[in-house]
């Protein structure tokens, strides 16, 4: 019985599963886990915190380029080429920055790395190809796809624990051909679109029709598909590029200095990397979560709420300090890790609603592209202000007030029908 439930099991659901297992290992060893190795590093070899963290906003950048493109091959040649050229690129990356003792080799070293991690681990990838097997439950899958992803935090201990033991050179050293074991063979799993193998987006039969999410459940109407060039003429677009560039820019900010912060008012570098874990173990929750609620609520209502959260949780991590505030902490997880997990899964889910699945990696990837200006200046802001000041107060202030902006932004989106509210 169970191998035949197995058997009828929509193929989508494996799509997602194969998916998701693949970017939690590119989200907890480069991702999420940058972050423990920027102490080491700038130990070592003397540099700058900005310098350190700016290897980080060069993937931002370098990924942010390559996402349009890793979108359009996926719309175009599918996913297996794309990733498997991914995972090879991002291995020899780490093997490369193992070596590193200079700048210029310690930069193109995370540019391979990068290059690699957008074409396979990243979520362009996954949301991509899953928006195309979902339609009515593209919440639940991409939800569940997020969710899955989210516990690659949990690898940032790990990653930490061998740093310790043995250093980050041997560490990054090790992970160049784990990450070729682990990812290439995942890539036989995936397929491009369920029509090319005769089936309908989320396992529906013939005789059912895609309905639209966010409508009633008893009107039903042909999927709209956007052109890339006509999803651009709406203005939805670029609210959703400004909003999508503040989430990077916290996101990716938070993460490469939430450990070094916590160090400066009093944690172990060990206990440290254990918050990242446990907010992104909270961010599970939102993902999984908001993914079912945007199946049925407005999805911009819950980006609403998700900023307005965000905002209020870095205000919670300003109070914290090592010895009297854990309860700060545990708001900051609580707060900060739902609604960041939360935000992960509603942008896509949101773009698919407005602009169809037929262009979606390349309409996706066009709005990673350009809000991951966002995720550039995030990292590199936040380390400048530090350096100045020796302190992070004033950056944390910035990032909660970005969210508090993007929060009042969501208020003027609209989905178009039709695509014909074109900026003149």
């Amino acid at each position: 019985m169970m191998i035949d439930a197995v058997k009828k099991l929509f193929w989508g659901w494996w799509i997602v599963v194969v998916c998701s297992f693949v970017s939690l290992y590119g989200a907890g060893v480069f991702h999420y886990g940058f972050g423990v190795l920027v102490k080491p590093i700038v130990s070592e070899l003397g540099w700058s915190m900005a310098l350190a963290s700016g290897a980080f906003s060069l993937y931002r950048l370098e990924s942010g380029a390559m996402a349009p493109l890793a979108g359009f091959l996926i719309d175009r040649i599918g996913p297996r080429k794309v990733v498997s050229l991914g995972a090879i690129l991002m291995g020899s990356g780490f093997i490369c920055l193992s070596q590193v003792k200079t700048v210029l080799p310690f930069y193109l070293s995370f540019l391979i790395i990068s290059t690699g991690f957008g074409f396979s681990t990243s979520n362009i990838v996954g949301t991509s190809l899953i928006s195309k097997w979902f339609i009515r439950k593209r919440g639940r899958a991409l939800g569940l796809y997020s969710g899955l992803t989210g516990v690659g935090g949990l690898l940032v201990p790990i990653l930490s624990h061998f740093v310790i033991l043995y250093g980050w050179r041997t560490t990054v050293l090790i992970l160049g051909p784990v990450t070729w074991l682990i990812v290439l063979p995942l890539t036989l799993f995936l397929k491009r679109t369920p029509e090319e193998h005769g089936l309908l987006p989320d396992g529906e039969s013939s005789a059912e029709t895609p309905e639209i999410p966010g409508l009633s459940s008893s009107i039903k109407i042909q999927e709209i598909n956007f052109s890339v060039k006509k999803a651009m003429c709406t203005p939805s677009y670029w609210l959703l590029a400004v909003c999508f560039s503040a989430f990077q820019l916290t996101n990716s900010a938070i993460f490469v200095h939430l450990v070094p912060y916590l160090m400066t008012v009093g944690f172990e570098a060990h206990p440290a990397a254990f918050v990242v874990s446990f907010v992104t173990a909270g961010s599970v929750l939102g993902r999984v979560g908001f993914g079912w609620l945007s199946d049925v609520l407005s999805k911009t209502t819950l980006l609403m709420i998700c900023f307005l959260a965000q905002f209020i949780a870095i205000l919670i991590l300003i109070q914290v300090r090592r010895d009297d505030s854990i309860l700060y902490v545990i708001s900051f997880i609580l707060a900060f890790g739902c609604t960041y997990g939360g935000i992960s899964v509603l942008r896509p889910t949101t773009v698919a609603e407005f602009y169809g699945r037929d262009k979606f990696g390349t309409i996706w990837g066009f709005l990673q592209g350009i809000s991951v200006f966002g995720g550039v200046a995030g990292p590199v802001v936040v380390g400048l202000i530090y350096d100045l000041q020796k302190s992070y107060r004033l950056g944390l202030i910035f990032l909660s007030l970005t969210n508090l902006l993007a929060a009042f932004i969501i208020m003027f989106l609209k989905r178009s029908a039709s695509g014909k509210e074109c900026i003149r």
